[in-house]
């Protein structure tokens, strides 16, 4: 009885060890699909930053001058919006069919990518979804080779917050897409965690199967930020599936990118793997 016992306790203790575990293992899919989703806000609010910069530095002299301190996020759309017409002389939609022959026009349409940009972003902030859509898909149909990818990727952001998955999904591929070295890993990567939160943690399953493939997509493209927290993902997913030895290298990349923040968290959970493969054997 003795015996029994003791290998009661010991199996209970496993039982719960790898119960807490897998808690934490949720729990921690959940905290990091949180703070990407803050992270993609602060960024989009530094993007915009960036853009006007850009924008206002395409411009002449004279128009520098218009647009001194007139773009400010808290404006209104129609303020933007008139602003935009007073630089080009036509509205959003007008000019963006526009292809100027000179120089100042080149920079003009340029410059009205950015502002349409900056006002889809506005509608987007004030919930204005219909015209912040209207704007966003404005900058995309101009192919302009920066604005246009990162209207895409706001655009799948708006889609995906308002629950509509299908438009998402199509957003974030115009922006991978793109082949942008920014936005199309960045697309790439909220496109794996939609296809996360759609999914069941099921090897068949359709969702689930492309969320690791647009992870693994992330991964190739190298890029600084998003390729370790795709790693990371990658492996935190493989892992729920009981695929230990392909989370250990998912995590192992996310290790080895020495990322200050994805890889001591890629450490913690490699070195839980051992207990939950050694409790799936017991299973099997």
């Amino acid at each position: 009885m003795s015996s029994f016992m003791s290998s009661f306790i010991t199996s209970m203790a496993v039982f719960v060890g790898v119960t807490v575990v897998v808690v934490w293992l949720s729990v921690t899919g959940l905290r990091t699909y949180t703070e990407r989703r803050t992270r993609r806000k602060e960024e989009a609010a530094e993007q915009i930053e960036k853009s006007l910069a850009e924008m206002r530095n395409s411009l002449s002299p004279q128009k520098q001058r218009l647009y001194q301190g007139d773009y400010d996020v808290e404006d209104t759309g129609h303020e933007a919006a008139q602003r935009a017409k007073e630089v080009t002389g036509q509205s959003a939609s007008q000019a963006l069919g526009t292809v100027g022959e000179d120089a100042d026009q080149r920079r003009a349409t340029e410059a009205e990518s950015w502002a349409t940009f900056h006002l889809g972003s506005v509608f987007d902030r004030q919930g204005n979804h219909a015209r912040a859509v209207e704007a966003y898909q404005q900058v995309i149909d101009s192919s302009h080779p920066e604005a246009a990818p990162r209207a895409a990727f706001n655009l799948g952001i708006l889609f995906e917050e308002r629950g509509e998955y299908a438009r998402a999904v199509e957003a974030y591929r115009r922006a991978i897409d793109s082949e942008h070295s920014e936005w199309a890993p960045k697309a790439a990567f909220d496109l794996g965690v939609l296809f996360e939160q759609m999914g069941e943690y099921d090897r068949a399953d359709e969702a689930f199967r492309r969320a690791i493939e647009a992870y693994q997509q992330v991964i190739d493209s190298g890029h600084p930020e998003e390729a370790p927290r795709a790693a990371f993902d990658l492996g935190l997913n493989l892992d729920k599936l009981g695929e230990y030895d392909l989370a250990e290298q998912a995590y192992q990349q996310a290790i080895n990118s020495g990322h200050p923040e994805v890889a001591p968290k890629a450490l913690g959970n490699l070195r839980g793997l051992p207990m939950r493969y050694s409790e799936r054997i017991r299973r099997d």
